[in-house]
This record gives C-alpha cells, structure tokens and sequence, in this order.
C-alpha cells in the first residue's frame, strides 16, 4: 500500500473498527482504497474538527441519508474506539428524527440496537 493509504488507515481503523473496514475491503479493495487515501488521508487528518466531532457527523449523515450498512460499521468503529458513547448515539439518532422522520429513525436505532450489544456500557 501506498503513503497515502498508511496515513489514513489508522484513521479509518478508527473510525470504522477493525471489522468494517476489513468488511469494506471485502466489498471492494478499489473502492476502500480510494475512501483511505481521500477521506481518511486527506480530510480526517486536518486539525479544524477532532475526531470526536468528525464522528458526531460522520453518524448524524450516515443516519440522515439512510446509509445504514454504513452507519452500523460508524457505530461499531465509535463504541470500539470510545469515540462516543451509546448515549450519544441515541441522541444523535433522535435528534436527526426531526429532518428524517420517524420511520426513518426508527430504522436508525434498529441498527444502533444491533451493535450495542455488542460493547459494555
């Protein structure tokens, strides 16, 4: 792997957990390269925003556009690496119910109440 991909591989590793970005590779490396090298590389290494906050947004789009395969790798990444905390999840889903609506919310925590189980309180 290039410069680029080692720079920013911590980065997703963070974010994302161990399993997700492996499950990303596993759809495809091409694609994981690219989020790596640009997203992670690139945009997550400058200092305007911690990684606190990146991840606070990074959960509140993935819930606003529906990504949910996504957002269950960004919760995993988030409760594995104590980036923010299950509270923190609730209510972030919570509050994007006002832009996306119940149903949609709803589908949100499904998916958050999948992982929780996973990671002690």
């Amino acid at each position: 792997m290039g410069k680029k991909f080692k720079k920013g591989k911590p980065l997703a590793e963070l974010h994302l957990g161990k399993g997700g970005l492996d499950i990303a590779g596993e759809v495809s490396p091409e694609l994981l390269r690219f989020v790596v090298e640009h997203g992670f590389a690139d945009m997550y290494t400058n200092e305007a925003l911690d990684q606190k906050s990146r991840k606070i947004a990074t959960i509140a789009s993935l819930v606003t556009s529906g990504n949910l395969p996504q957002l269950e790798w960004h919760i995993r990444g988030a409760l594995e690496n104590d980036l923010v905390s299950k509270q923190e999840i609730r209510q972030i889903i919570i509050q994007m119910t006002i832009y996306i609506g119940y149903p949609a919310a709803f589908n949100a925590m499904n998916v958050a109440n999948k992982v929780f189980p996973d990671f002690n309180d």
